[in-house]
């Protein structure tokens, strides 16, 4: 049986590596900066997840913080400036640090669970724009410019499943934990292959007030 201690060292280890995860991906966004059509989206994004886990980051969110702005910085002097301005960046970067901060991930994750929002976050910012909710049909996905209704037997959990698979994948190529490497990685990667676990994450993809995933009546009026 685990000790007081082991126990205290595992959940600084899961919570230490969801930062880190969240950390990497707002670097990832700023970095490709320059090869997205809309910079400022980008950077909103980025700065989201940072105020996501301010609170997991402790003593490290003021040095992740500068180092982002930093990237945001290099990243911006290969944009055209007829496309964003410095200023546009700059607002983008607090607007979506404001939204993550009010949007952010508990200081603790728990030993026993993975945090469904962190998943249905990262999986919202992905596909956005790509899927919707029709009330009364379900799931719908976007395909060269037409909406196509998701196939019931993997709905919206199919989707959610590809997107985590890919970037465990990367988390794994790119992260390292001394304190305990992979163990959150390996609970997570069980959880995406355990249906019951996906749908709790595709309910919380539906709370228009917190994802922001696209919402339509059987009427055709959108409501988020």
């Amino acid at each position: 049986m685990a000790s007081d201690f082991e126990k205290w060292v595992l959940e600084k280890t899961l919570t230490a590596e969801v930062a880190d995860c969240l950390v990497y991906e707002a670097q990832k966004r700023v970095a490709s900066l320059a090869t997205e059509e809309n910079p400022a989206h980008n950077v909103f994004q980025a700065f989201a997840n940072l105020g996501r886990v301010a609170l997991i980051l402790g003593d490290r969110f003021e040095e992740v913080k500068q180092w982002l702005y930093e990237k945001k910085k290099e990243a911006h002097s290969f944009v055209d400036s007829s496309e964003a301005s410095e200023k546009d960046l700059k607002i983008a970067a607090t607007q979506g640090f404001v939204y993550g901060t009010a949007r952010s991930l508990p200081a603790k994750i728990g030993l026993n669970s993975i945090h469904c929002g962190f998943v249905a976050d990262l999986v919202a910012a992905e596909l956005r724009g790509r899927i919707r909710y029709v009330e009364g049909i379900g799931w719908e996905v976007c395909k060269d410019g037409a909406w196509y209704k998701r196939p019931k037997e993997r709905g919206i959990v199919g989707l959610i499943y590809d997107v985590m698979k890919r970037k465990i994948k990367i988390w794994r190529e790119v992260l390292r934990n001394p304190l305990g490497e992979g163990e959150w990685l390996e609970k997570l990667e069980r959880n995406i292959n355990d249906p019951e676990w996906l749908s709790k994450v595709e309910e919380l993809l539906l709370r228009v007030d917190y994802f922001g995933v696209e919402i339509v009546s059987g009427d055709g009026e959108r409501q988020s």
